[in-house]
């Protein structure tokens, strides 16, 4: 069975049935997402082939400091409460967590979910009569845990959450850690990265499972970008549904476009785990494309180090998101702001005013940015240490 990863666990389960894997091709310019007008709003005079390069670069770069500079409490014996969902970066995720747990000297329960309405639903009703200090989730529809949010915050217990299709301080959430925002944001990123690289002549294949909320975003994203800096390219989009992925359906239909049209020379992916198994399809048919995707595995990144098919990644710092989670639920406990970040430069795009702000570094991941492929990458060098020195502990 393929390792399905996904930095959004929730999905939507009526699109699951009806979801197929349809190409749409464009010129990039007839996309049907947002106005292009708002993907250049706010970053001077660049525009087109520049305004993408300089995004590249900007994002290519090493971020050193976590951005917050406010002490918190952090109160011996706290217990944590973590709804996880059933993919594998959920668990890495778990992973960074529990150091952050271990660090204050708190206990860790752990609520695991099968991403459904239902699962989601007894994981969070179970958490809440656990009676913890805070409660962390990863991303699923608000509508699956109305009720035990209402009950939490009506206890005054923080619940910290990420890729939320929502901004960074959603009602009733502490911190909504990677925004709606973040993820269209993601999409530009992976299309400035696409028209960089081709010089503005990209015939590019996006994969994507628009089920759920945050990638249909992220889609959203990529198309309108790639209509603002990249007007003469072409975008085929292929949607799935998650049953469709785990069939590996996506890559037999990938195949297919390239059949097809020999003339596509980029693969984008909504995903890192969309990827996987693809470098080998491709070489059976003598196919030899770039690719990107987001949210990438150790998996990915041992693909960009071997040059196997994938040669960047939206990277999305895994154990740090874990240790940020733990920090904004303590700021919220002590009645504190979950923190003030300031825009990186050419993030301004008109309708998305969340885009990297919530503390977790953002950026483009190539050969040689990852250390140690095996395991996560870390986006700030000893982040633990950093946050550690933030936090009095009791």
């Amino acid at each position: 069975m393929l390792g399905l990863s996904v930095a959004a666990c929730g999905s939507d389960e009526e699109s699951s049935a009806t979801t197929t894997a349809a190409a749409v091709t464009t010129p990039a310019a007839e996309s049907t997402a947002a106005s292009t007008a708002d993907t250049t709003a706010g970053n001077g005079e660049l525009t087109g082939l520049a305004l993408a390069q300089a995004r590249v670069d900007e994002f290519s770069k090493t971020v050193t400091d976590l951005g917050l500079t406010e002490k918190v409490a952090a109160p011996k014996g706290l217990k944590v409460a973590y709804v996880q969902c059933s993919v594998p970066v959920c668990e890495s995720i778990r992973l960074g967590i529990a150091e952050a747990v271990d660090a204050i000297g708190g206990t860790l329960e752990i609520f695991t979910t099968q991403d459904t309405a239902d699962t989601v639903q007894a994981a969070f009703e179970a958490a809440v009569q656990s009676n913890p200090d805070m409660v962390l989730t990863s991303g699923n529809p608000r509508a699956w845990f109305e009720t035990s949010l209402a009950e939490l915050n009506d206890k005054n217990i923080p619940v910290v959450a990420w890729s939320m299709p929502e901004p960074y301080q959603a009602p009733g959430i502490a911190a909504n850690l990677v925004t709606g925002d973040d993820y269209y944001f993601n999409g530009v990123l992976m299309a400035d990265y696409v028209t960089a690289k081709t010089e503005g002549k990209a015939n590019a294949l996006f994969l994507n499972i628009p089920q759920f909320p945050v990638l249909g975003l992220e889609a959203e994203g990529f198309k309108a970008e790639m209509a603002a800096v990249c007007p003469d390219c072409k975008v085929t989009s292929l949607d799935f549904t998650v049953d469709q992925l785990i069939a590996g359906e996506h890559i037999s239909a990938a195949l297919s476009e390239f059949q097809k049209d020999p003339s596509i020379n980029f693969l984008v992916t909504g995903f890192g785990d969309m990827l996987l198994g693809m470098p080998d399809a491709l070489k059976g048919i003598d196919v030899a494309v770039p690719a990107i995707s987001q949210a990438g595995t150790p998996a990915n990144y041992q693909l960009i180090a071997d040059g196997s098919l994938q040669v960047a990644d939206v990277g999305l710092p895994t154990g740090l998101l874990g240790w940020r989670a733990i920090d904004a639920g303590l700021r919220a406990i002590a009645g504190q702001s979950p923190g003030e970040f300031a825009s990186r430069p050419l993030t301004t795009i008109d309708g998305h005013p969340d885009i990297n702000i919530a503390g977790v570094p953002l950026a483009i991941l190539e050969k040689g940015d990852v250390a140690d492929p095996t395991g996560a990458w870390p986006a700030i060098e000893g982040y633990q240490d950093l946050f550690t020195a933030l936090w009095i502990l009791g």
